[in-house]
C-alpha cells in the first residue's frame, strides 16, 4: 500500500483535481516510445523539432534523486473571449487546455504536501498526454486527444518530478476508448482530414491545432472558414460522443476593447504591447503564444 501516494491524491481530489503517480523508471519508457515513433517516420521531423524537442527525459539537475513522476489533471471549461471591432462584438473560443489559472492552486497543494513529508518537486517537461494515458489517468480517442472519465477532453495536464517514493504502479499499455472503435464522428468532421482511417496516429502536419500553434504563415490549402478558435481547434472534440455532457461547458472571460483589438491586429511586437493587454494574455496562459495568437485573431476577424 502506497500511503504517500494515496494521501497526495486525496488532498488533490478534495480540491477537484485528478492525479496519478508512477515510478521514475517509466521515464525511459516514454523516451523509448517517442524514439520509436520518430525512427519509424510516424512523426515528421519538422513536427518533432517544433513540438517535441523541448522534452527532457533526464533526471533533473535540481532533483537528481527523483523517484516518481506526478501527473495532474484540472477540469476546466473553454473560455469565450470577446473582441470589439467596428462597433461589433466578436466572441472567440479559447480551448480548455490553454488557460493556466488552476496551476497555482494545485502547485500549492502538491508543494505543501511534499514539504511537510520532507520531499521536493520540480516541473517535468514531458509528453503529458502520453504520460497520463500510460499512468491510467486518461485514455486516448481516435483523434489522438486524451480523455478522462466524466470530464471528456475538457482539462489541463501538468507533470512533475518528485523524490517522493512510489511503490505502487498503475502503468499500462496504450488504451483507446471502446467507443472510438466504432465511431467515426471526428474522422468525418475533421476539416483538414488529419485523422486517419488506417492508423491511430493522426497526420500531425495537417492538424489545425498544430498549424494554429505554429508561428508560420498558414498553408495555402487552409480555408478561411475553418478558423474558429483563438488557438488550437475544437472540431473533433465538439462532435465527440465522449464530450456529450461537456461540450456546452464554457464560460465568458476577458473582453478586449476596440482599441485593444486594433492594437493586437496592428502587429505590434510582444515587448511593445501595453501592459494591460500583456497582463490579460498572461492570465489566460497564452502570452508565450503571442505571435500565433496575433495571426489567428486576424484570420478570425477577417472571417467575421
Amino acid at each position: 500500500m502506497d500511503d504517500l501516494k494515496q494521501s497526495l491524491q486525496h488532498d488533490l481530489a478534495l480540491a477537484g483535481f485528478k492525479s496519478e503517480v508512477v515510478p521514475i523508471r517509466h521515464l525511459r519508457d516514454l523516451q523509448s516510445e517517442l524514439q520509436t515513433l520518430t525512427s519509424n517516420n510516424d512523426i515528421p521531423k519538422e513536427f518533432y523539432d517544433d513540438q517535441f524537442s523541448d522534452f527532457c527525459f533526464q533526471l533533473p539537475e535540481i532533483l537528481p534523486a527523483a523517484k516518481s513522476i506526478i501527473v495532474i489533471a484540472s477540469h476546466q471549461p473553454n473560455l469565450i473571449l470577446k473582441f470589439h471591432l467596428n462597433g461589433k462584438k466578436i466572441p472567440v473560443v479559447l480551448p480548455s487546455n490553454y488557460p493556466d489559472e488552476t496551476d497555482r492552486k494545485f502547485l500549492k497543494i502538491i508543494s505543501t504536501f511534499l514539504v511537510k513529508k520532507g520531499y521536493g518537486m520540480c516541473e517535468a517537461v514531458l509528453p503529458v498526454k502520453t504520460l497520463a494515458v500510460h499512468a491510467a489517468l486518461a485514455f486516448y480517442g481516435r483523434n489522438n486527444i486524451a480523455y478522462i472519465d466524466k470530464w471528456g477532453s475538457y482539462f489541463r495536464l501538468k507533470a512533475f518530478f518528485s523524490d517522493m517514493p512510489c511503490s505502487s504502479d498503475t502503468w499500462r499499455e496504450f488504451v483507446l476508448s471502446d467507443i472510438c472503435k466504432k465511431c467515426k464522428a471526428c474522422l468525418n468532421q475533421c476539416p483538414t482530414q488529419a485523422i486517419c482511417r488506417d492508423r491511430f496516429l493522426i497526420k500531425h502536419e495537417r492538424c489545425l491545432t498544430y498549424i494554429n500553434e505554429s508561428v508560420n504563415d498558414f498553408p495555402e490549402w487552409i480555408e478561411p472558414e475553418w478558423h474558429h478558435c483563438l488557438i488550437g481547434c475544437m472540431v473533433c472534440q465538439d462532435v465527440c460522443p465522449l464530450n456529450k455532457e461537456q461540450k456546452n461547458m464554457s464560460r465568458e472571460s476577458y473582453e478586449f476593447s476596440e482599441d485593444e483589438t486594433r492594437l493586437l491586429l496592428k502587429g505590434k511586437t510582444r515587448n511593445k504591447l501595453p501592459y494591460h493587454i500583456a497582463l490579460k494574455l498572461k492570465k489566460l496562459g497564452i502570452l508565450d503564444d503571442y505571435v500565433a495568437i496575433q495571426r489567428n485573431l486576424k484570420a478570425l476577424i477577417y472571417k467575421n
